[in-house]
């Protein structure tokens, strides 16, 4: 039996809060406003950088939830990272935080002195759901008045956006009816979505299902768990391995291999794929349904159960409220 052993990060981000001001059906964490208001402290802050550093990694973004619903902390974030010496790529936002030219001028002033040369802004009909297309423009705008560079994320949909009014916001539905059937399903591959998190539940009945017995057959280890090209370290204090949200390490932990007995579900994982999972939820009464969209589906399926229906409270299903707010919004 093989440990998973986080020995290199190499590229990454922070997530110093999970609470949004949206509900976005493509997130892949799950955020929403109804998480709670929790945001990166200095202490766990000196941590992360201590380890980050310790296994080469020197330069990480900036992410959430949405950072800049907080300015205050958001600035000891930034302010925190220069006197650790870890470089900051960009700072993600949905612009919903936009209430004038001068304000947003302000705010990018103040992350330009901060070291924070480049916003990216989300830009899709997904965020559209939340954001008008117009503060966007504004915030794109004001980034270009005050010096800072951008990255649009994605440039590809802005034209397209622009279909309906730019001061409102417009539901997926809507967007279907504007371009036609498929449009929203297109997404998945336009957008490169990963189908997990939120993103899983919305699309799950829309794109073709495998038996659980076929995923099961040909399970294998989760070597995506060892993946440390696009990690994120959380305001918990956790490293999220790979893209799979809900699962988690201690940050004290990485740079040895996990302890089978502190996190078990983890290295059934990593063993045996989602089979290993499956034997460890079996003996606590998790029954799967016939079929599933994916190997993934059927793991998120096992965690959500062994959270809300048995209550386990363990290191690596972390954070717990992910599991009650990854289905937020979707029926908005």
């Amino acid at each position: 039996m093989q440990s998973l052993h986080i020995q290199r990060l190499y590229a990454g981000g922070l997530i110093t809060n999970y609470y949004c001001s949206a509900s976005c059906k493509h997130c892949l964490y799950g955020s929403s406003p109804s998480w709670q208001k929790e945001y990166m402290s200095p202490d766990t802050l000196d941590r992360l950088c201590r380890t980050m550093k310790r296994l080469g990694c020197h330069a990480v973004h900036i992410g959430g939830g949405e950072p800049l619903l907080n300015w205050e902390l958001l600035q000891q974030v930034l302010q925190k990272l220069q006197e650790q010496r870890v470089a900051v790529e960009y700072v993600e936002t949905n612009a919903s935080w936009l209430r004038s030219h001068e304000q947003a001028k302000g705010i990018l002033g103040r992350l330009l002195s901060l070291g924070v040369n480049t916003l990216l802004i989300s830009i899709s009909p997904f965020h559209s759901e939340y954001v008008p297309l117009q503060k966007v423009k504004q915030l794109i705008e004001a980034c270009h008045s005050a010096g800072m560079q951008v990255f649009p994320w994605q440039e590809q949909f802005y034209k397209e956006l622009t279909a309906r009014s730019m001061d409102h916001t417009h539901s997926l539905e809507q967007w279907e009816e504007q371009f036609g059937p498929g449009y929203v399903r297109s997404l998945i591959r336009r957008f490169g979505l990963i189908l997990r998190g939120r993103a899983l539940l919305y699309y799950q009945s829309q794109v073709p299902h495998r038996s659980t017995a076929q995923l099961v057959a040909e399970s294998s280890g989760c070597s995506e768990l060892a993946d440390t090209g696009d990690f994120h370290l959380d305001l918990y204090g956790s490293y999220l391995p790979g893209a799979c949200s809900g699962l988690a390490v201690a940050v004290e932990d990485l740079g040895r291999p996990l302890d089978p007995q502190r996190y078990p579900n983890l290295t059934a994982l990593y063993n045996h794929g989602v089979k290993g999972l499956l034997d460890v939820a079996a003996d606590v009464g998790f029954r799967p349904e016939p079929s599933y969209a994916s190997k993934c589906h059927l793991c998120m399926d096992i965690r959500t159960y062994l959270v809300q229906d048995v209550d386990w409270d363990t290191r690596e299903l972390q954070p717990r409220q992910y599991y009650e707010q990854a289905g937020a919004g979707l029926n908005s």
